[in-house]
């Protein structure tokens, strides 16, 4: 609450550093910006802690020493949709693991995200959606009819239906995410 950034970026640092971005973002990541929302749903105050949390929570990720090989793991997030802390997690938590991954960032339009999968070619694709405005199944049932259809298709966060198309994993949590995409690329 007193926006303090260097010390929020110390307490990141210092749980990946000790317990790794896994850890780090489930134990200590999400419960704060968790309750920071819940006291913006009662207050309608402290977006300002939020958006500094979620910096320092941004730089701290993009910190971690990535591998220098070539990604074969793409990370986006749906069309309109804005959020990407969760894949910038991942992004981290997979460099940890040894994985290198491509992230696209914020509302990757789906003729986009297909130009990129045929230039690139990954193994794996994670598409994000965060808000149920966004979870638009034509664009995962889009990539899996490209004709470079990667061998792993995944959709992350709370923003899709449950009915999702055939062949595509849902992600459920970072740890179990990384697991699958590590095994996508062996």
């Amino acid at each position: 609450m007193r926006l303090d950034a260097p010390v929020m970026r110390a307490i990141l640092e210092n749980e990946v550093a000790e317990h790794g971005v896994v850890t780090a973002w489930d134990d200590v990541a999400i419960p704060v910006l968790v309750r920071i929302g819940e006291r913006y749903q009662a207050t309608q105050r402290f977006v300002e802690v939020e958006h500094l949390i979620s910096r320092c929570v941004s730089e701290v990720l993009g910190a971690v020493p990535r591998p220098a090989s070539t990604p074969r793991v793409l990370l986006a997030a749906a069309d309109e949709e804005q959020h990407t802390l969760p894949l910038e997690a991942l992004a981290a938590a997979l460099a940890q693991a040894g994985v290198p991954s491509r992230l696209l960032g914020a509302r990757v339009p789906p003729r986009a995200l297909e130009d990129a999968v045929t230039r690139t070619g990954p193994t794996a694709v994670v598409l994000w959606s965060q808000m149920a405005d966004t979870g638009d199944v034509r664009q995962l049932a889009r990539l899996g009819d490209h004709p470079h259809r990667p061998l792993l298709l995944a959709a992350g966060g709370p923003g899709w239906p449950a009915a999702l198309p055939a062949g595509v994993a849902q992600l459920t949590t970072l740890g179990s995410a990384v697991a699958l995409l590590q095994a996508a690329v062996v």
